[in-house]
């Protein structure tokens, strides 16, 4: 694997020209919403026919060993890498999401032949557990799945998935990877729990109206000393406020550690009682607790992500990804270079890019449940 960066226009035909020598078969796609995605697409396809080349936006810029630049950059494979792609892009909203994500694993079982060792999934924002759920039913617990919502600079809906030379604004795209050495993943919050929790009583979708029987604005607030006081009276967004103060539910333990799924609080929704609404779903009868973090291991925990990722073994990979919350850049952009130098650091001498992202699915432990959180962090290893 390699990577390529199309610093302008002037430079996409000579980045394009120094991947002669190679049998480039596949690439991965980043950039921000600006980004001349289709020329990239056009050029690459012009010198390589069979090249497939996806991807989606990211929040502000992408993570590469230069730091977090805002150039578009791929991560392109060749025939030695021997890993198989089947690429699904299928436009899809809430209603038909399921059903869609369905056939879409039925047309990778169709191209593979076979189930894939991992799948990776880039989605619009807003209906992402539908989605996994079209995974489970044709998959069950068998292939992980790694990914991130698409994004762009303001949470304006200018993001986008792609691949050769098509594009969505509201559906998923769904890549299943075929190969000997299956690709591993790590997938984490880094953030610490604190005293508080409670159950919810009442939610309905990424609403939640009571926890605890009390109004969930209200708990919440109380939770957090009074950070959303002012949107608990009028409503509103509360993105900024509860970037650091996340809730979390626990969908799993290993070696007496408990795995623990990140919802990231939107906005005080005034319904009848004082609400809140999250970037992913809340179910009735979960239990829930506070989370905290600050900024240094927001940088850090890239380095746990790689070293989960690898597991007991100490191969080195081809290629990894990063996968990594815009939520948490947005409190710390000034440390977007630190957070790229740090998983250059851990990966080691290996290509890798990474994007910012407005969800993040992973699984926590092999043949298990993929899920869709918040404010969390992957590494996929090649």
């Amino acid at each position: 694997m390699r990577v390529m960066t199309v610093k302008s226009d002037d430079t996409l035909e000579r980045e394009v020209a120094k991947l002669e020598g190679t049998t480039p078969t596949w690439a991965m796609l980043y950039g921000v919403e600006d980004s001349r995605f289709a020329a990239i697409m056009s050029a690459l396809r012009r010198r390589y026919p069979k090249i497939s080349v996806f991807g989606t936006t990211s929040f502000r810029g992408v993570f590469t060993r230069q730091g977090f630049i805002r150039n578009p950059t791929l991560l392109v494979a060749d025939a030695d890498d021997e890993i198989v792609p089947a690429i699904v892009l299928q436009p899809a909203s809430a209603e038909d999401g399921r059903g869609k994500a369905q056939a879409a694993c039925r047309a990778i079982l169709k191209q593979l032949g076979k189930p894939p060792n991992m799948l990776l999934l880039h989605a619009t924002p807003g209906f992402e557990e539908r989605i996994l759920a079209g995974v489970h039913d044709v998959f069950g617990t068998d292939v992980p799945l790694y990914g991130g919502s698409a994004a762009d600079d303001k949470l304006a809906g200018k993001w986008q998935i792609f691949a050769d030379g098509e594009f969505c604004g509201e559906g998923f795209l769904l890549v299943g990877m075929s190969n000997a050495q299956p690709p591993s993943g790590g997938f984490l919050s880094g953030y610490l729990p604190t005293d508080h929790g409670g159950r919810v009583t009442r939610a309905k979708g990424r609403i939640v109206f009571e926890i605890d029987d009390r109004p969930a604005a209200e708990v919440y607030n109380t939770w957090t000393n009074g950070a959303i006081a002012t949107e608990l009276e009028r409503g509103g967004d509360i993105m900024s406020k509860t970037n650091l103060l996340p809730v979390a539910r626990t969908v799993g333990n290993a070696h007496s550690m408990p795995r623990r799924l990140l919802a990231h609080p939107r906005e005080v929704v005034i319904d009848g009682v004082k609400a809140l609404s999250f970037f992913a779903e809340l179910t009735t009868g979960e239990g829930i607790g506070l989370m905290t973090s600050t900024r240094d291991p927001l940088v850090s925990r890239v380095r746990r992500a790689v070293q989960r990722a690898r597991g007991a073994t100490r191969n080195s990979p081809r290629g990894a990804l990063l996968v990594y919350c815009a939520g948490c850049l947005g409190v710390m952009l000034d440390k977007a270079g630190q957070i790229a130098e740090e998983f250059a650091q851990e990966v080691g001498d290996v290509p890798f890019v990474g994007i910012c992202t407005f969800g993040e699915q992973g699984t926590f432990f092999e043949k298990t449940e993929s899920w869709h959180g918040n404010l969390m962090c992957s590494a996929v290893l090649f």
